[in-house]
């Protein structure tokens, strides 16, 4: 399949269903990250099977794990694990030392699990300050095989199927990535502003898959390279998605 086949693989193996990140930053550069993460069912069966074995990964010590791969500076301000996932709010000393990796669902290490989103920041305080994000080009796929070594191509009735047990699956899941500042902002290249908040992501499954089903030849066999994969996100209504590059957001 193309794109949507790549972020559903992405949401079954990171076990989310909803992953909702806020970033609120202060006039003087100190922060607060907030992540509210809820698992899909498969993910909860997980879940059980890890705390017989291991106890759960959702405790202090898996966000204090993240707290420390965030960057420097960054701890554990509260924590509150539910049955379907966790919130948990991290304090950020300098948003400039911040890296901040899509959360994992089932407490595996940073970076080891499937692609997410991936930010740096800068920050230049003053009246006003200004807040960089610093969105990253997608990097091209040295694994991605020749097309003679494709997989055959499946037949419409077999793309219509994986599309219906897909949409079954994962049609509620969604994937939010905002910058809140405290104060107004003034002025800002940003793409989706409400208010003093930039949305750098918000991916409804729903909307890829309505797309996909309206438009079967999208569910090619051979996947686009990510530029593309990008750019084919960002024209689906209902999806906004900043490109690379540097958002700036000036505010006091």
């Amino acid at each position: 399949m193309r794109f949507v086949y790549a972020l559903v693989l992405a949401v079954v193996l990171s076990g989310c269903f909803h992953i909702d990140s806020l970033l609120t930053v202060r006039p003087d550069g100190s922060a607060t990250l907030r992540d509210e993460v809820t698992l899909s069912g498969m993910a909860l069966m997980a879940l059980m099977e890890t705390e017989d074995d291991e106890g759960s990964p959702f405790d202090e010590a898996a966000m204090e794990a993240r707290a420390e791969a965030l960057g420097e500076g960054v701890r554990v301000a509260s924590f509150e694990p539910r049955e379907d996932g966790y919130t948990v709010v991290f304090d950020v000393d300098d948003v400039r030392q911040l890296r901040y990796a899509t959360p994992e669902a089932l407490g595996e290490n940073e970076g080891e699990g499937p692609d997410g989103v991936d930010l740096s920041f800068g920050f230049d305080e003053g009246d006003p300050s200004t807040l960089r994000v610093l969105v990253p080009k997608p990097e091209p796929d040295d694994d991605k095989v020749e097309a003679s070594d494709a997989a055959p191509e499946v037949d419409p009735q077999e793309q219509a199927r994986m599309l219906a047990m897909m949409r079954s699956f994962f049609a509620d899941a969604r994937m939010t990535v905002a910058v809140e500042v405290e104060g107004a902002i003034e002025e800002t290249n940003a793409s989706y502003v409400d208010g003093s908040r930039v949305t750098l992501f918000d991916l409804p499954f729903v909307a890829v898959f309505d797309v996909m089903e309206a438009n079967p030849e999208l569910m090619g066999n051979e996947p686009p390279e990510p530029e593309a994969m990008l750019d084919e996100l960002r024209a689906i209504e209902g999806v906004r998605m900043e490109g690379p590059g540097t958002v700036r957001v000036r505010f006091r």
